[in-house]
């Protein structure tokens, strides 16, 4: 049996493309956002949703006091978007919400204006996990418009050469 090399389970990591949304909330604890590339489904039935956000952050801290969260899922021409929540364009750190327009859906969390997909949830649970939280969010409320999604991988921004599906004579069975 060969031993795990960490080194190339972060290589694979990086390769895996993924879509890039920012985790928002507001309430008592605050008004945060922060990019993250790790959410998914959790179950349809009922709908729940989850996020991992670094548990160091203001983000995580704000979202385990104000109860509350919102998965912006987007769209390729919001890279913007995605880099002032990273902390990446200086004109925004100090308020990285000014980077576009903003409106709130059923729990007040923030949600992009024109935003692909939002997902409004109340938080259900938590787990630590080493350096992340995971966040389990019952949705509340979902608003989605056309668009592209802006993917991550290996270190870099990508998008999808064509939105077309890959046909069954595609496959070889």
């Amino acid at each position: 049996m060969s031993q795990f090399d960490p080194n190339l389970f972060k290589l694979a990591m990086r390769r895996a493309a993924t879509a890039v949304s920012v985790v928002t909330t507001d309430g008592p604890g605050g008004r945060f956002g922060v990019t993250v590339s790790s959410f998914c489904t959790a179950t349809a039935e009922p709908p729940q949703m989850l996020a991992c956000v670094w548990k160091t952050g203001p983000a995580a801290a704000a979202i385990r006091e104000n109860k509350l969260f919102c998965i912006n899922v987007l769209a390729r021409s919001h890279r913007h978007v995605a880099d002032s929540f990273a902390g990446r364009i200086e004109r925004w750190r100090n308020d990285r919400f000014a980077c576009d327009q903003w409106k709130t859906l059923a729990t007040g969390a923030p949600v992009l204006h024109e935003g692909m997909i939002a997902l409004d949830c109340s938080l259900v649970s938590e787990l630590e996990l080493s350096t992340h939280y995971v966040f389990v969010g019952h949705v509340e409320s979902v608003a989605v418009n056309d668009g592209v999604p802006l993917l991550y991988s290996d270190g870099h921004y990508r998008r999808m050469a064509e939105r077309d599906q890959v046909s069954a004579d595609d496959l070889l069975l």
